[in-house]
Formats: C-alpha cells, structure tokens, sequence
C-alpha cells in the first residue's frame, strides 16, 4: 500500500518538529559467563547434596543429570567427570580463601585473634553444602587425580595455622608448645563437626567454631588457686 503524498506544510512540520520513534524498553539479559556461572553453581550444589547423602562412588552423572531435570549430555558442557565436580566444589567451599589468608598476614591483628578468624572460616567453609560433601567424602577420589590439587590446598590451610601458632610462641601469646600437634588437634576437632553438626540444632556454626577456639586457648581445667 502506497501512502498518499502529505502536503507541504505538513512536510515543513514534519521537518520541525520530527515524529518520536515509540521505543519500547529492552529486557535486559544476563550475560552469557554469568548465566552459565550460575548453572554450574547448581550442578556443583546438586552434585554436593547427593555425594554427601548418597557417598562419591554411589552417585552417578546420570543421577546428577536426573536431579536437575536435564540430559547428561547437557552436563557434559559444564563439568569433565565427577573428579572436576568434586574439585569444583572444594574450590567452591572456601571461596573466600585469598582473603582470609591475607588477614592472616596482618601483623596489625593479635595473633590469637587471627586464629579464632581462620577457625570460624574454615568452620563455615566445611559445613556448607560444597564443603560439607569433602569431609563426609574425604579426599581420596581427589588424590586419586594425576593432576589434584588437593594436598595443595590442604598444605596451604596447614602451614596457615603452624605459622600463627609459632607466632604466637614467639610473641609470648602462646605457651611453648608443638604447633603440627596444634593444627593435628585442631583440623581432627573441625573435620567431624559436618558428621554431626545440625542446622536446626541451638548453636550456630560460629558457636561451634568459638567454643573450640576458648578451650584451645584456656584449656578446660580449672585454674589451680
């Protein structure tokens, strides 16, 4: 259909005082990293939940698949295999792991209270749902990898606390005492605390990790008067 030609006042209004387009606002998207970000956060959760209540060998890509509602080839595009899963969620677990380790270089901050910070990190870090699944786990599947990470890692959170504990002695602030039997004490006390640990129970997570902290630095026996 051909429109009919305006008459020329109209084409000098027209060229005044233009039209406005309607424009009709955009739906802003999510960008393609964050969406598949995302995605596989829950994959990794999925795949954590079912690991810690069903055990690593007896949790199946298929099963994970079929949790999330999606093919498993779909999954395929996000994780290599269960080892990259596992991985992922370590990783996952203590994702504020840099940051916390660069308190632990602030000299500004008393030794003990370092201490407590990194034992109410590492309390959180193992009881959420990323965390929760590798001590329940364990590291063996990791170990088993020709390219783990995981004695890393561990190493890293290892060397932490022996480096606080031999500050501490060193300062006045620790009695003299063995620090690899400090952090042996003190990593056995947190690792079973996801074997047992309730949500819905009365004290919370940093409770938990407070309380530890108080009867490594006073002990348990009364004073002698």
């Amino acid at each position: 259909m051909i429109n009919p030609t305006p008459p020329a006042d109209a084409k000098l209004t027209s060229a005044v005082k233009p039209r406005e387009a309607k424009v009709t606002p955009r739906r802003r998207k999510s960008p393609i990293g964050a969406r598949h970000e995302d995605k596989l956060t829950a994959i990794l959760r999925t795949a954590a939940q079912l690991f810690a209540a069903n055990g690593y060998e007896s949790t199946s890509l298929d099963m994970i698949a079929e949790q999330l509602g999606m093919h498993k080839a779909t999954l395929y595009h996000y994780v290599d295999n269960k080892q990259s899963i596992l991985y992922q969620c370590l990783v996952k677990s203590f994702g504020n792991l840099d940051d916390v380790m660069k308190r632990m270089e602030d000299r500004s901050i008393p030794v003990l209270h370092r201490l407590r910070i990194f034992v109410q990190s590492l309390a959180a870090a193992q009881n959420n749902d990323f965390g929760r699944c590798l001590v329940l786990v364990g590291s063996r599947p990791l170990d088993m990898a020709p390219d783990s990470k995981i004695r890393e890692f561990q190493r890293r959170l290892d060397v932490t606390v022996r480096n606080l504990v031999t500050e501490g002695i060193a300062d006045g602030t620790i009695r003299p005492c063995h620090p690899p039997m400090v952090c042996a004490w003190l990593f056995g006390a947190l690792n079973w605390v996801p074997r047992w640990y309730k949500v819905t129970g009365n004290c919370s997570i940093q409770d938990v990790a407070d309380s530890f902290m108080d009867m490594l630095t006073n002990g348990i026996a009364t004073p002698h008067r």
